[in-house]
């Protein structure tokens, strides 16, 4: 009896231990450092003291926070990956409150849902509240030094703080800044080049350099088409045999500019000398627009002024003669059916030639066909060169194509994107025209290679389930909208979906028939 007694007796004191850890979790009188009160007893704390404006000080882990001046907003990050908030706030002097709210004890739903909470700083004489929110997703903030300068170029020093790549935190330099872009410089929201003049960092895991572009991607309604486009170049560049044709990288991140939230930018890499392991002898062009070049194109002293359709991005100090392999190309796809096939042929990579072709099919990349692109002049031994071709600037993609209509910033959903045959590059479809057996033999085969793993409908929707998942499970996505909201309902989020179902079982019969 008395052993049974003895058993009763520990089974409750376990019982009543593991239900007072858990009331005291519930109960936490602190989160990140800071105390967690009810609003009574902080309004007596701020009894008598002064309710006056105090410029941020706190830090988390000892870096800065990034702040809205206007809105009297902290945006403080955090890892999605852990449970309970994690970090720890500090002040120089004084002490932190957090006022009690049922969201500090449900993390994952006040990311989420962007929920705002209240951080007060109480010092001897004054008392301030600050509006809280928490953010999934890292964080850049740039502060203005030295103002425009006659190129618009502005001077200061920039930080970022990222929860997942890097092992410090925060990251810090001095930087300069200027708008970017051609329609996009007409935008409410600007995207911008920055350039870290004291150092080059890895940001957001991407590789090091100190030259980056923040796209503001205003006319990326769900802001997933610039991003998912580049990923899915990725992975098809890398199964080809292909040196350096990846393109560049891009990540998420919520950018500040002189304590003013921007909402959400893609921060991504060049597509440079640097990106491309360029050679003394390669060449390196872009193209800015959809029609065919004229002779001012290939006249550097014309350029600055006639907004030429191809610029010469490398080398920067370039001869008259560096125009001559891009003349080749225009002269060959530009300008009626092509003479000497064999010839058309050898000047383009052929396998990134099949795979850029394969890619804006996909995307249906009506604005990437010519436009958009960086043209690689690869130097070959023999002092010919071949063209291999990189995609740019893909906001209009998966079934977003142009439209005269600014309210949608001119990028619409189109379900007659579903199954067009539009995508074709200029070189490919004069090819395709001349050569139909062995050029549709190419396209059918490569295709039916991606279709294995990488074009496949799973492999492309977990893609948007995880950068969906990612931009609304760290607020970012509620928040942007918040910051920019659009002018009509004319995007939902599964028409992306919608795309991929009808767009790869339109190719699949389409490319199909090419055998």
């Amino acid at each position: 009896m008395k052993k049974i007694w003895m058993i009763v007796f520990s089974v409750m004191f376990l019982g009543i231990y593991l239900m007072s850890g858990r009331i005291a979790d519930k109960l936490s009188t602190s989160v990140m450092g800071a105390e967690v009160l009810p609003v009574e007893e902080i309004n007596a704390l701020c009894e008598g003291k002064e309710d006056v404006y105090m410029e941020s000080e706190i830090t988390l882990d000892g870096g800065e926070i990034a702040y809205d001046s206007e809105m009297n907003l902290l945006l403080i990050p955090q890892d999605l990956s852990q449970k309970n908030f994690d970090g720890t706030l500090q002040v120089p002097d004084g002490k932190l409150y957090f006022m009690q709210d049922e969201a500090l004890e449900d993390k994952e739903g006040t990311l989420r849902e962007s929920k705002m909470l209240h951080l007060f700083w109480v010092r001897d004489t004054s008392c301030w509240m600050y509006n809280v929110y928490f953010t999934g997703m890292p964080v850049a903030s740039i502060t203005t030094a030295v103002e425009a300068d006659e190129e618009g170029i502005m001077t200061g020093d920039m930080w970022v703080y990222d929860q997942y790549h890097s092992a410090s935190q925060y990251q810090r330099a001095a930087c300069s800044w200027h708008l970017r872009g051609a329609t996009t410089l007409n935008y409410e929201k600007s995207s911008y080049r920055l350039t870290l003049t004291d150092k080059k960092y890895s940001l957001l895991g991407m590789r090091k350099d100190d030259d980056w572009i923040l796209h503001g991607l205003y006319d990326d309604e769900g802001l997933i088409h610039n991003k998912l486009s580049y990923e899915v170049w990725q992975e098809i560049a890398e199964d080809n045999h292909v040196d350096y044709d990846e393109g560049i990288h891009m990540e998420y991140v919520e950018l500040f500019i002189d304590d003013t939230y921007l909402g959400v930018y893609g921060l991504s890499e060049r597509i440079d000398k640097k990106a491309l392991h360029l050679g003394k002898q390669d060449i390196l062009y872009k193209c800015r627009d959809q029609v065919n070049p004229g002779e001012e194109d290939f006249y550097e002293e014309l350029t600055g002024e006639m907004n030429p359709v191809f610029v010469l991005k490398y080398p920067k100090d370039f001869e008259m003669e560096d125009w001559n392999p891009l003349r080749q190309w225009t002269s060959m796809f530009c300008f009626g059916e092509i003479s000497d096939y064999e010839s058309a042929k050898a000047i383009l990579n052929i396998e990134n030639a099949v795979d850029y072709n394969l890619f804006n099919l996909l995307t249906c990349g009506m604005d990437n066909i010519m436009k958009n692109v960086y043209f690689y002049a690869d130097y070959q031994s023999d002092g010919s060169y071949q063209f291999i071709k990189i995609p740019w600037d893909l906001n209009m993609t998966w079934g977003n194509s142009w439209i005269d209509d600014i309210n949608c910033n001119f990028n619409l959903f189109q379900e007659k994107n579903f199954d067009s045959t539009g995508g074709w590059t200029p070189d490919m479809e004069a090819l395709y025209e001349r050569n139909h057996g062995e050029i549709g033999a190419l396209m059918a085969e490569r295709w039916q290679e991606l279709r294995k793993s990488i074009i496949t409908k799973e492999a492309l929707y977990a893609k948007v389930d995880a950068e969906y998942a990612y931009l609304y499970s760290s607020g970012a996505y509620v928040r942007n909208r918040q910051k920019w909201p659009p002018k009509g309902e004319y995007w939902r989020d599964e028409y992306i979906y919608e795309y991929i179902d009808k767009r790869i079982d339109f190719l699949d019969s389409y490319i199909g028939r090419m055998r």
